[in-house]
């Protein structure tokens, strides 16, 4: 019996699922650490969490489920430091994967590619900080103990022009990483009837 509420398994759902989801993010942010990859957090964000939100999508059947999701990580995300960018782009960008969503009748493993696709373009929205106030974000990696050098060599990579290309690659990351879960779940998808 499907319900227009929130029951207490969605939010346990809701919960869950941004805490698995939030891993696979800041596991494949890790590789941050290295700064000629930096370019590509965002695709690994999304090509590791693909699959996780592939089969949260499975327990999705109002709208709202992704929202609570993007705040969450949003909220983490802000709380630790990544810049006040992330919170208000993870919940525009949630909002409009719920469109897609909606739009497939929550039972659309097409539409919910492309919903976890959209959502992706905010694991960018980490690096808008090194865009907008370089010599602030260099300072402050330099205080943190990153050291000049990593300061310097970030930016070499990441220049102005950089940070379109990095959203877009976030995006790829996510329909791949979706599309892989897809067929990780294409038995699961089958027994659900999500088409």
């Amino acid at each position: 019996m499907k319900t227009n509420s929130f029951t207490v398994k969605d939010l346990i759902n809701a919960g869950l699922f941004s805490l698995l989801v939030f891993i696979a993010i800041f596991a494949s942010g890790m590789i941050g650490l290295i700064p000629i990859f930096m370019p590509f957090i965002p695709f690994l964000c999304g090509l590791f969490a693909g699959p996780v939100f592939m089969l949260y999508s499975t327990k999705i059947h109002r709208f709202g489920m992704v929202l609570i999701m993007g705040v969450i990580i949003g909220l983490v995300f802000t709380v630790t430091g990544h810049g006040i960018y992330i919170l208000p782009g993870m919940t525009l960008l949630s909002l409009v994967a719920e469109y897609i969503l909606k739009k497939g009748g929550y039972a659309s493993v097409n539409h919910t590619k492309w919903a976890f696709t959209v959502y992706c373009l905010s694991f960018g929205f980490n690096m808008i900080p090194i865009y907008v106030s370089r010599a602030a974000y260099v300072q402050r990696l330099v205080e943190e103990g990153y050291g000049q050098a990593y300061a310097d060599k970030m930016m070499s990579i990441l220049p102005y022009w950089s940070f379109f290309p990095v959203l877009a690659l976030g995006a790829v990351g996510g329909y791949l990483g979706a599309t892989i879960g897809a067929k990780m779940l294409k038995k699961h998808f089958q027994k659900l009837e999500m088409a």
